[in-house]
């Protein structure tokens, strides 16, 4: 089905190449999404109309192209890296840092993140919007595929995702969405609401301030200093602050966040499905990294559902806390994004 030409209520843009990529926009009367197609299906674009703010964090480095953008020397840790342009990722079958598992040499966020995926327009009028995207993995045998939906006068993006494994053998993953936040959107006035009761720093080095000690388990949201104080990690720091923090966030009550910006009067509410999704990942860079890739010139906070809390699929496997996806069976997963007029101001 091909895209209706039309400018008001509901619609698609496609057959767009952008960045030498093949990309599609999906609008209401109130957001504007755009999505990378070749790249991951990435959203890199979530607009909110009315005020024209984005809530996607998009990186100093801009869009490069997987197919085209060669490397001198590939990173031992994959291309995820390499050609993160921000936005918001699926991030299957491996989460985290790059490993050797099943036989296979993972990257970071291996591998749906960086395949080129397929579309299909399936509804096409003024009142709703229906995008299918869908890809199969080349180093495991699933099938993943998604609708993107939009109705008139919700401020939300719908998404009904599936995974399907091909193969007679079950096989342990892991699942997740990379959700960053940035600028304009993200200051000094956001606040985080999460219903997590526990947080649990990294334990590798590198991630965190010197003043954190690493595998530090700590009550939402006060995360204790060497120093003997606390920092409440629901409130963004200043835009002086400078901070590097990854952590793991549980015992969550239900599969939802918010992020409050008081100043503007907006919010991002994200709503998932916890049984399958337990676990948010919790990553601030503030222009503390001067080495590859930010070179302190990121200023990004991540909130990201994922099904472990734990880096990596060999560490998750040995852990016991992999997802498993049975033989022959399929796994199904909602996801809500809306943007929200705030009462506090």
């Amino acid at each position: 089905m091909e895209a209706i030409f039309r400018n008001y209520g509901c619609r698609i843009k496609d057959s767009i190449i952008y960045k030498g990529l093949r990309t599609i926009f999906l609008e209401n009367d109130l957001l504007r999404i755009g999505v990378l197609v070749d790249k991951g299906s990435d959203i890199f674009e979530f607009l909110y109309k009315p005020q024209d703010m984005d809530f996607v964090w998009l990186s100093p480095f801009g869009i490069k192209d997987p197919k085209t953008g060669l490397l001198t020397k590939s990173q031992q840790a994959g291309k995820f890296l390499d050609y993160y342009e921000g936005g918001w990722q699926d991030i299957f079958p491996n989460g985290g840092n790059h490993c050797s598992y099943n036989g296979i040499e993972f990257g970071r966020h291996d591998e749906i993140s960086l395949l080129p995926w397929n579309y299909e327009i399936i509804e096409d009028s003024k009142e709703k919007v229906i995008v299918k995207l869908w890809v199969n993995t080349r180093l495991t045998p699933f099938y993943v595929e998604k609708l993107l939906i939009l109705e008139k006068g919700n401020p939300c993006l719908m998404v009904s995702e599936k995974v399907f494994n091909k193969s007679p053998v079950d096989i342990k993953t892991i699942f997740g969405i990379h959700l960053v936040y940035g600028h304009p959107f993200l200051d000094e006035h956001c606040k985080i609401n999460i219903s997590a009761k526990k947080g649990r720093t990294y334990e590798i080095e590198g991630y965190l301030d010197d003043n954190i000690e690493l595998e530090k388990e700590f009550d939402w949201p006060f995360l204790p200093t060497r120093n003997g104080k606390e920092t409440d990690l629901s409130i963004i720091p200043s835009k002086d602050t400078i901070t590097a923090k990854f952590l793991y966030l549980s015992e969550l009550e239900k599969g939802q966040y918010e992020i409050i910006n008081e100043k503007i009067g907006l919010k991002i509410v994200v709503n998932w499905n916890k049984d399958i999704m337990p676990f948010v990942w919790f990553w601030q860079e503030f222009n503390k990294t001067d080495g590859y890739p930010w070179y302190k010139m990121a200023r990004v906070l991540g909130l990201e559902p994922f099904s472990t809390n734990i880096m990596g699929l060999k560490r998750t496997v040995e852990k016991n806390k992999a997802l498993i996806i049975e033989a022959n069976s399929e796994l199904r997963s909602d996801l809500e994004v809306a943007i929200i007029k705030s009462d506090i101001m």
